[in-house]
């Protein structure tokens, strides 16, 4: 397959301008009842901060400690919303729904979609003061705005579905370039940031897929899983973890594809991007295994790769 280097389109307004993103899939409940911040304490891997109008990443484990499903929380002072992208909506729904009687809350379907808006022209264009920080959150007439780090700075509005198509049309009319579900993956994979039902399954443990900075808190109390997490952080080392990797030209690898090292199986890659980065390289996820040397010769399907270290 010939790649050919992006200068235009949306992955450049990514990079360079603003870029819509719909978020086919995603979905958004709403917690309401006794005390839905601490069901949410209680079962996420991460802490809700104190302030109104901030929110969190976190990760749904199960006992054992593997993740079931990650998500965001978006608090507000009429509301606690949960986001979850379309791989997490329906296992997200069942661990808030198996919990929530026992802390008589209810968790409330919504017909709320979300349209991304990122990029450094992103927040002038949603007609902001300044950037929102990450998880932050601020109205913006009928819709819910919060902020968004990665994979790309901007905000996610979220809304009822004709309220986000008017935005859509405004916002284009303004000078945001739609941007292809290819040119998004391809934005994600080469920031390096996993995403749940490719990268990391119910097999994977926070630590294997980088998850513990952004996704985990070992200041809170307790959740399930914890145990295994807090271990696996202090005593051990994870069996395989995820990095990102720079292709060499030649057809790329599927994701499923075993990366080998000297002739033995080393791990597996998980993603592929679809499109080539503005360098004109290619990007890729997947797995190491322990005792796989990172700095030696890697390659899979008969392409070689290398851990790509820059950011």
């Amino acid at each position: 397959m010939a790649f050919r280097r992006i200068t235009h389109g949306g992955y450049a307004a990514l990079r360079e301008s603003a870029a819509l993103v719909v978020h086919a899939g995603a979905a958004v409940l709403r917690l309401s009842g006794k005390d839905p911040l601490g069901l949410l304490e209680a079962i996420l891997t991460n802490a809700l901060p104190e302030e109104e109008n901030r929110g969190v990443y976190a990760l749904l484990l199960d006992p054992k400690g593997r993740i079931q499903a990650d998500l965001r929380v978006v608090r507000r002072p009429e509301e606690v919303l949960v986001v979850a992208g379309a791989e997490s909506a329906a296992p997200a729904r069942k661990i808030l729904g198996r919990y929530a009687p026992f802390s008589r809350v209810s968790v409330e379907e919504t017909n709320l979609g979300v349209l991304g808006l990122y990029g450094p022209r992103a927040a002038e264009l949603a007609g902001l003061e300044s950037a929102l920080p990450e998880h932050g959150s601020a109205r913006l007439g009928e819709l819910l705005a919060v902020g968004v780090e990665v994979p790309v700075p901007g905000v996610d509005l979220i809304g009822a579905p004709e309220e986000l198509r008017a935005a859509r049309e405004r916002l284009s009319a303004a000078g945001a370039v739609a941007a292809t579900a290819e040119e998004y993956e391809t934005a994600r994979i080469v920031a390096g940031v996993p995403r749940f039902g490719t990268d990391f399954t119910p097999e994977n443990f926070p630590a294997e897929a980088g998850l513990l900075e952004r996704a985990v808190s070992f200041e809170k109390g307790c959740y399930p899983g914890q145990e295994t997490v807090a271990r696996m952080r202090y005593r051990g080392h994870p069996n395989r973890t995820l990095h990102r990797f720079v292709l060499d030209p030649g057809e790329p690898p599927t994701p499923g594809t075993e990366i080998l090292q000297n002739g033995r199986r080393a791990g597996v890659i998980t993603s592929v991007a679809p499109l080539p980065s503005e360098t004109g390289d290619v990007f890729a996820l997947g797995y190491l295994r322990r005792g796989a040397d990172p700095e030696g010769p890697l390659s899979a399907g008969g392409v070689s790769l290398r851990v790509a270290r820059d950011r």
